[in-house]
């Protein structure tokens, strides 16, 4: 008796072991946490499952203060790996963290939602996998303290270019002063605004908005800020724009290095004032003015009590078309054109919403084309199984729409949703 007690309880214990086993497992990457701000750390997320994932993975996003978060290109990519003698499929999501300025922050805790189909039968199971929070530490290097503002990078070459002339001119003569700063192995969105704020008397300037531009080769990031202003004569001037120093770390030297452009000498005469300028038509003016006000008093009007009636009718318009089936219809079709699994789920069940139900054959063919897409996309099938999978739900789509547009049901039963033990929707 006592030996069948023993066995007992090691069968449980073996099956509670097994049943832990099969669980979704996350492995968290995060080898450095350590860098020089502007200088990008790596955080990997590994998902693994012990049959095949329908739909992507709900991702965490990260977000913190003073932290920049950014997916690279090819940020996710398919995994296996062998647990216990069997072959586990999963997602891997690669994420660059970048502290924008000095100091030790901290990336919350998060989650991972997974769905995944069910060792038996063809449930679609849920698991919430949490994530640790990490933290993630800017380091100045030694010698670079005193740089306001920090600015780190492999190379960093600073141009200027002036278009027009600057000495000999009239009142009303203008000229531009282009600087242009490029980096490599950092974004430039780190680097400062360089064009000197202090100016000269007679020279008005008007500065545009920066333009800044990035590039990424093989996960390095470089890119280019260029800023440009127009100076504008209003008075005499002579004096010089003043020189432009930028002074930034060499990560490749481990050195403090100065990028400078000169000053430019400015001169311009001071603007003659008119003497003879004839006497205003103030009769003119009235006029004119009088005209103004009644053209604005009949804007105003428009505006007033037109306006709001033409709003509303445009926008019950636009309500009727975005409620409609067909609408909803050319949703799912730009979803299979682009091959997009979630935005497909997410537009088939906007429409099925919409329409009463097809066959029974046709509805259960709908959904096992999805998870065929799935099974192919995230599990051990191949890219032509995916595209033939495409290709069945296109028609069935194409079916449906045929059967049911010209249905006009009192009542459309709900939608069962695509897998049925599960209440998640993409």
């Amino acid at each position: 008796m006592r030996w069948c007690v023993v066995f007992v309880l090691w069968l449980a214990n073996v099956a509670a072991v097994w049943a832990q086993d099969v669980q979704p497992k996350l492995e968290v990457t995060f080898e450095e946490n350590e860098t020089v701000p502007g200088q990008p750390l790596t955080l990997r997320l590994t998902v693994l499952v012990p049959t095949f994932m329908p739909d992507p993975p709900m991702w965490p996003d990260f977000e913190t203060p003073n932290l920049m978060v950014r997916l690279p290109s090819k940020a996710s990519s398919p995994t296996s790996k062998s647990i216990g003698g069997e072959t586990w499929s999963g997602i891997s999501r690669r994420y660059q963290i970048t502290p924008v300025v000095p100091g030790t922050f901290e990336i919350p805790a998060g989650e991972v939602k997974v769905r995944y189909r069910a060792l038996e039968g063809s449930d679609v199971v849920e698991a919430s996998l949490p994530v640790p929070a990490q933290t993630v530490t800017g380091v100045v290097p030694e010698g670079a303290e005193g740089l306001d503002p920090f600015v780190a990078a492999d190379r960093l070459t600073l141009t200027q270019t002036v278009e027009g002339e600057t000495t000999g001119l009239d009142a009303g003569a203008s000229f531009t002063r282009v600087l242009e700063v490029k980096i490599e192995g950092v974004s430039p969105m780190f680097l400062p605004s360089v064009t000197p704020e202090e100016g000269l008397a007679g020279l008005r300037a008007y500065l545009e908005s920066p333009m800044a531009e990035e590039t990424e080769n093989r996960g390095v990031v470089s890119g280019s800020r260029v800023e440009k202003t127009v100076y504008v004569v209003e008075g005499g001037v002579d004096g010089v724009l003043p020189e432009v120093r930028l002074q930034w770390f060499n990560l490749k030297s481990g050195k403090v290095e100065e990028a400078v452009v000169e000053a430019i000498e400015v001169q311009a005469d001071a603007p003659v004032l008119a003497s003879n300028a004839e006497p205003l038509d103030v009769d003119n003016i009235v006029r004119w003015g009088a005209a103004l006000v009644a053209f604005f008093l009949v804007v105003w009007a428009i505006v007033r009590w037109g306006m709001p009636v033409l709003h509303r009718s445009w926008e019950r318009a636009q309500e009727r078309r975005l409620q409609s089936a067909g609408y909803a219809y050319s949703g799912i079709k730009a979803a299979m054109q682009k091959r997009d699994l979630s935005a497909a789920k997410q537009a088939y069940l906007r429409w099925a919403r919409k329409v009463p139900l097809a066959g029974q054959k046709t509805e259960k063919a709908i959904e096992e084309a999805f998870l065929q897409i799935g099974a192919a996309r995230f599990g051990n099938g191949s890219a032509t199984e995916e595209a033939r999978a495409w290709a069945q739900l296109k028609t069935l789509c194409h079916s449906k729409h045929r059967e049911t547009r010209y249905r006009h049901d009192t009542k459309t039963p709900d939608l069962p949703p695509l897998n049925p033990v599960s209440t998640h929707q993409n």
